[in-house]
């Protein structure tokens, strides 16, 4: 006799799960277009920085060093430590400009 409302109410609790497990995935899909985006405005300031450095030619002032000195900083590491130094002050300098990260500086 009161069989419609256990239906009824069957098809309500359906009807939650499949609200709660779409809004789930709505949230997921919302993470993942937010971390893409971040991956693409870095993206472009990358490239915008390397568009901004491609006038300076770094490679007049190495041509007159003699090849010895030019096998040992590449022994060394040195182009890779000042690629690495170079990185770590431009990371500093952009989280400078993010409010609540200036811890110790």
């Amino acid at each position: 006799m009161y069989d419609w409302i256990i239906d009824l109410f069957n098809i309500l609790l359906n009807f939650l799960y499949n609200l709660v497990v779409s809004l789930a995935n709505m949230l997921k899909d919302l993470v993942y277009i937010l971390f893409e985006e971040l991956l693409e405005a870095s993206k472009f300031v990358v490239s915008t920085i390397s568009n901004l450095l491609t006038p300076i030619d770094m490679s007049q002032y190495f041509t007159g060093l003699p090849s010895s000195i030019g096998w040992v900083f590449g022994q060394v590491g040195l182009p890779q430590a000042i690629a690495m130094i170079i990185t770590a002050i431009t990371i500093r300098l952009i989280l400078q400009l993010i409010p609540f990260t200036r811890l110790g500086s």
